[in-house]
């Protein structure tokens, strides 16, 4: 095993050799971007929540310009067709339907997202999820970039998607949480960028996964598409003219038939075309800022401007670009890494990316403006990704550093990420890889240490299980067994995206079997509690056995019984002495304002607990902050984190869908 050491400054040694510091390595942004790239995790969540109703604003003007657009058409109607005065019936009947379909539309096109997510986006777009025991060079590489960026985030791997037909440079990411996040990027993404250039792109995608933007984007999908429904309706109404006889049984002509289509399309594609206007007008105000804003985040990721500013100027290759050739990827514009459509955009005011030089420049000012002319497929050889020195590890620290870290990623996360899914036994990293063995891989971290009550599990097991799976358990427990604790937190997120990969019914038979491991030696200890709470609460809500986490409670009244039950149980857990516990929750009462009494120790159960835990999940940004950072006050009461107590913390964030890196 490697030596550990903390960091304690930003100056590090680049992989390349040279010296580098932060301060000498950031371009300056607006303003704008230092502000919001000082907002912690709950400030983004909250700011991205406040940002619906802008979203709302907008959508509303935009049915105000379909409606007044509408009834012109009508009286236009009546007066130059029918010859008559305009008739209020009629234009009501009119204005009142299209509103009605454009409405209907977004509701359907939103309800479909809600049950897809981000995996609904990713194969819309003909993407292929790639499988964990990927052996391609390029495949295995982007997700060895994927895995070290979500460990260090504190989130788990997220689903990953290429899109084999599409050349061109391009990324997206989509989902309704960061624990529920799909990537999808163009086969020329991963072939034609190094991988400090793939890096960049992926962390300015993991900005959106942590800055809430990806909940918006998915909501302006749905809700742009009852816009623009009009415009696809008179588009299809027009191709159908087709498909229409000229003349009838009869003989008669049908030439009414065809002009009344040929009208009605005609009109819905004029009235349709203002919905287009308003909805990249939309998209735009939406989206524009934070592309910058991600690429800054990148930038802070990182710590290497040069990796998204190369990925950048290799899009400016005309060969390459960043378009897409799928055409329903242009609803979905706001979505990507670069533009994808390069189509007219009135002087950059319809545009869903700022122009393509400028955002180079706020990176690397001393761009030229000239792009590469030709690009080579990159080689896939792993290069290291920190030095070769003793092994960069982050401490524990303080209580505010530990809410410093939440939702953040930065450079010397991501080297503690990779240096510990590096030390997992190559063995027990191979078996993560498949969904099956991965289920044997989870089974062993659950085993106890205790013989005898190991022997019932592995009873329980056998009839629950196959008998190779049984097999890999015991293989795999004498390799585990032996791990850090930290590295079974990162083994734990590791697997989650093989698992993902299981059937509905392989997942109800896998999560029933967890509970009868636990179940074994009749109680629940905190690792066996914190693992459960970080893998099977997100892939309940992945399989549809648990509904996606939503805004219910937003004071604090409102949960008061859950957060006295969860501090109760800090407070006895992390303290021995009676007088450090009732200290430690009388400190943590009073930050929250409040004055209850510490429940006995025969009601802080972990059942209890992990009730309390849900219900806090469904709390407001601003509120789960507090919570949080009460619960820290409790836990830090007597000056230091404990194993327990961090495995404690770990727990908690992955109740509440709060990303925390590994705490060591």
């Amino acid at each position: 095993m490697n030596t550990r050491r903390s960091i304690t400054g930003e100056t590090r040694r680049h992989p390349t050799g040279r010296s580098t510091t932060l301060r000498s390595r950031l371009p300056l942004f607006f303003p704008i971007c230092g502000i919001i790239l000082r907002m912690d995790f709950f400030q983004h969540q909250d700011k991205a929540k406040s940002r619906t109703f802008l979203l709302v604003s907008l959508y509303c003007l935009g049915l105000l310009g379909l409606a007044i657009a509408v009834a012109v058409v009508s009286i236009l109607f009546c007066v130059l067709v029918v010859g008559t005065d305009p008739d209020p019936a009629f234009m009501f009947l009119c204005v009142g339907g299209v509103l009605a379909l454009v409405i209907c539309g977004s509701l359907f096109k939103t309800a479909q997202l809600s049950s897809g997510g981000g995996r609904a986006v990713a194969e819309s777009l003909g993407g292929r999820q790639v499988s964990h025991a990927t052996t391609d060079p390029a495949e295995r590489r982007l997700y060895n970039v994927v895995e070290e960026m979500a460990l260090a985030a504190g989130v788990p791997v997220p689903s990953l998607y290429i899109m084999d037909n599409e050349r061109s440079i391009n990324a997206f990411a989509a989902g309704f949480s960061p624990n529920a996040a799909v990537i999808g990027v163009n086969r020329g993404t991963v072939e034609l960028l190094t991988r400090d250039e793939l890096q960049g792109v992926i962390a300015h995608e993991f900005s959106h996964i942590l800055n809430g933007d990806m909940r918006m984007n998915l909501r302006l999908i749905g809700i742009l598409f009852g816009l623009q429904l009009l415009a696809i309706v008179g588009y299809y109404a027009i191709r159908l003219l087709r498909f229409t006889p000229r003349s009838n049984s009869n003989g008669k002509g049908a030439g009414a038939i065809v002009l009344v289509i040929l009208v009605v399309g005609i009109a819905l594609m004029v009235i349709g075309y203002i919905g287009v206007f308003f909805s990249a007008i939309i998209r735009a105000a939406i989206s524009r800022q934070r592309e910058y804003l991600a690429d800054a985040s990148a930038v802070q990721f990182t710590r290497n401007p040069d990796g998204i500013a190369g990925a950048l100027k290799k899009i400016g290759c005309p060969n390459v670009g960043s378009n897409f050739a799928d055409a329903r990827a242009a609803e979905m514009s706001h979505l990507f890494f670069g533009d994808v459509c390069g189509l007219f955009s009135l002087g950059g005011l319809l545009a869903t990316h700022p122009d393509l030089t400028k955002r180079i420049r706020k990176i690397d000012p001393k761009f030229d403006g000239r792009f590469p002319k030709r690009l080579e497929r990159v080689s896939f050889r792993e290069t290291p990704t920190r030095p070769t020195e003793p092994t960069l590890r982050t401490t524990t620290g303080s209580k505010q550093s530990v809410l410093d870290r939440i939702g953040g990623l930065n450079l010397e996360n991501v080297l503690t990420a990779g240096a510990l899914l590096r030390d997992i036994p190559k063995a027990v990293a191979t078996s993560a890889n498949s969904p099956l063995t991965a289920q044997a891989v989870f089974f062993s971290l659950l085993l106890d240490p205790d013989d005898a009550t190991r022997r019932q599990q592995f009873v329980q097991l056998q009839t629950s299980s196959s008998d190779y799976i049984v097999k890999e358990t015991r293989r795999l427990y004498s390799l585990v067994s032996t791990m850090p604790e930290e590295e079974k937190i990162a083994l734990t997120q590791q697997i989650s995206a093989s698992l993902r990969e299981m059937t509905a019914e392989q997942y109800k038979r896998f999560s029933a079997t967890v509970d009868a491991l636990i179940a074994a030696n009749n109680k629940m200890n905190l690792f066996e509690y914190t693992i459960k709470a970080m893998l099977l609460r997100d892939l309940d809500i992945y399989f549809g056995r648990a509904r996606q986490l939503s805004v219910r409670y937003t004071t604090l009244a409102s949960v008061r019984p859950a957060v006295v039950a969860v501090v109760s149980y800090l407070a006895q857990a992390g303290h021995t002495n009676p007088n450090e516990v009732q200290e430690a929750f009388s400190a943590t009462m009073k930050e929250l304002k409040l004055s209850e009494t510490i429940l006995p120790a025969s009601e802080t159960t972990v059942q209890k607990f992990d009730q309390s835990l849900r219900m806090l999940a469904e709390t407001c940004p601003t509120l789960k902050k507090q919570i949080f950072a009460a619960f820290m006050t409790c836990v830090w009461y007597d000056g230091k984190i404990t194993s327990n107590e961090a495995a404690l913390i770990r727990a908690i964030a992955a109740m509440l869908a709060i990303p925390m890196p590994v705490l060591s």
